[in-house]
């Protein structure tokens, strides 16, 4: 994609210009979840929504996030296609440090949030109210302590104080009440993307840590 201004073209993974006036210029990334309706629902009742009636545009259903197959003109943006997992498999792709790694949504247990170290940074990721894993939290709180995290009745709960999580990384209850975990650059998006963009990228196993 391109500004309007310079006509630099931007990556869209990872907010970096590429070429053009201002290339190499890092724009600031910040938590943007992908979830269903109901699931965002669930945890924000009060929600409201936009009219897409009035922005004055169309929102057809051009293709399915996630749907097997590519097109021609994504293919020919590709060099190669990185063939560990299936080109559209849904992943959360994370950089921490100097390291970058996949973390398939269909393919990680169900019974408890994903627990990982990349790049040396312990993380968490959060799965929404329908179970589906979002973005990266730094597990480690500004006051030294370290959290781990279980669930129990659908629920997040980390075991050191017993407080529940919503999956933005919010404490909602409990001693923790009000505490925002740090965001970890973290993705929701297909793997032939996320592979092109970090070739170098390990794929989570079940059996990392924190399973």
């Amino acid at each position: 994609m391109w500004d309007n201004v310079t006509g630099s073209v931007w990556s869209q993974l990872d907010g970096v210009a590429v070429s053009g006036p201002l290339q190499g210029a890092q724009l600031p990334i910040l938590a943007l979840q992908t979830t269903t309706w109901g699931a965002w629902l669930a945890e924000h009742p009060d929600s409201t929504t936009l009219d897409l009636r009035a922005t004055g545009f169309s929102y057809g259903e051009r293709f399915s996030f996630g749907r097997a197959g590519l097109g021609r003109n994504f293919r020919d943006t590709l060099d190669e296609i990185d063939g560990r997992l299936p080109e559209n498999e849904l992943v959360i792709g994370v950089l921490a440090g100097s390291e970058s790694r996949a973390f398939p949504i269909e393919r990680v247990p169900a019974a408890a949030p994903i627990q990982d170290t990349v790049g040396e940074v312990p993380i968490v990721v959060f799965e929404d109210a329908g179970g589906i894993p979002s973005l990266a939290y730094h597990r480690l709180l500004t006051d030294g302590r370290m959290l781990d995290f279980e669930r129990r009745d659908g629920a997040i709960f980390d075991v050191q104080t017993g407080s529940r999580w919503a999956s933005s990384g919010f404490a909602v209850e409990g001693e923790l009440a009000g505490v925002q975990l740090a965001f970890v650059t973290s993705f929701f998006t297909e793997w032939y993307g996320w592979a092109a963009f970090h070739p170098d990228t390990t794929i989570y196993e079940a059996t990392s840590e924190g399973t």
